[in-house]
Order: C-alpha cells, then sequence, then structure tokens
C-alpha cells in the first residue's frame, strides 16, 4: 500500500469559539488555554462536522476551433459550516445577534473571529480567521418532541489582504 495512513483524519472531538472583538489574541500554542474573551458555542453535531464550501467564478478561454487555452478565476468566497446543539449566549450571538434572554430582534450580524478545534487523542488542529467570519446564513431552527433544536451556522470567511484566510496550530502528533 502507498501512502501514508497516519496524515488521514478521523477527529473524535471539536469545538468552535467565538470572539466578538477581533483584536483577541490567538492562544500562544496549541497546549495553551483560550482566554476569557473566547466564547465557546457548545456541543456540535459530530457527524454533521466542519464543512467548508468554496464558490468562485470561473471562465474558460478558447482559440478558434475549440482549444481551450486559458480558464481565469474570481471571486472567490469560504465559507465553514457547523451545527450547534445548544441554546446558550454565545449560539444565540450568532443567531440572534443583538438580541436579550426577554426580546429577539432582527439579526444584525457583525464580523466575529472564529477559531475552529478539532482533536483525536494527542492530535490537534486549530483554525483562526485570520480577519474574520460573518454570518452568512441560519438553517431552518425546528423545535420538536422527538428531535434535538439544532443550529446549523454558515459563517462566511473573509481573507486578509495577503489573500490568507486562517492560521493554522497543530501538534501534527498522531495516536494510532
Amino acid at each position: 500500500m502507498s501512502g501514508d495512513p497516519s496524515k488521514a483524519s478521523l477527529w473524535a472531538d471539536a469545538d468552535v469559539y467565538i470572539a466578538d472583538d477581533l483584536t483577541t489574541v490567538n492562544p500562544a500554542t496549541v497546549a495553551a488555554a483560550y482566554s476569557s474573551e473566547w466564547g465557546l458555542v457548545g456541543l456540535l453535531n459530530g457527524e454533521d462536522g466542519f464543512e467548508e464550501g468554496r464558490d468562485e467564478d470561473k471562465s474558460d478561454h478558447y482559440a478558434w476551433g475549440g482549444i481551450l487555452i486559458r480558464t481565469s478565476r474570481k471571486n472567490f468566497k469560504m465559507t465553514k459550516k457547523f451545527t450547534a446543539l445548544e441554546d446558550n449566549e454565545v449560539v444565540r450571538g450568532l443567531v440572534y445577534p443583538g438580541s436579550t434572554a426577554t426580546e429577539i430582534v432582527v439579526p444584525r450580524h457583525g464580523p466575529k473571529k472564529v477559531s475552529f478545534e478539532v482533536r483525536d487523542g494527542a492530535r490537534t488542529e486549530r483554525l483562526f480567521t485570520r480577519r474574520y467570519a460573518e454570518v452568512d446564513s441560519i438553517a431552518t431552527i425546528k423545535d420538536s418532541e422527538d428531535a434535538l433544536k439544532k443550529f446549523e451556522v454558515t459563517l462566511a470567511i473573509y481573507p486578509d489582504a495577503n489573500g490568507v484566510l486562517f492560521d493554522r496550530q497543530s501538534t501534527d502528533e498522531v495516536t494510532p
């Protein structure tokens, strides 16, 4: 068999952290704890995982005779989606920003600093938005007697001027 099976990822646990202040400092290392400025989203739907979407405009350019000679790409957009299972202050800040415990107002989504963390044994990987993320969409929320209430959140990730989307920290330790 060719390849390295230890490079394949199956994550046993994950978290999403949100900071309203875009100047919030990232933990220095994977082993370092998040400061109190970071809010924990809480329980996540592991089956849904973190879904990454990419969208861009692509145009193929042809010469006479139908020969493909170039392809241009522009307007790249990345989204990350997760499903929160807790109804807590951090989740409500994403779903209904500006609302209170007694009033739900029309959401006005603003920029957030976000960290996505996945873990498997001693192996941990963290992604921090370099610039910021903003809520792109919230899926239908359903109250039901036979299913958990879920908050499916899709975030648009905004890169910095150099096109960097995330800063990454990883232990790169693999547990067999």
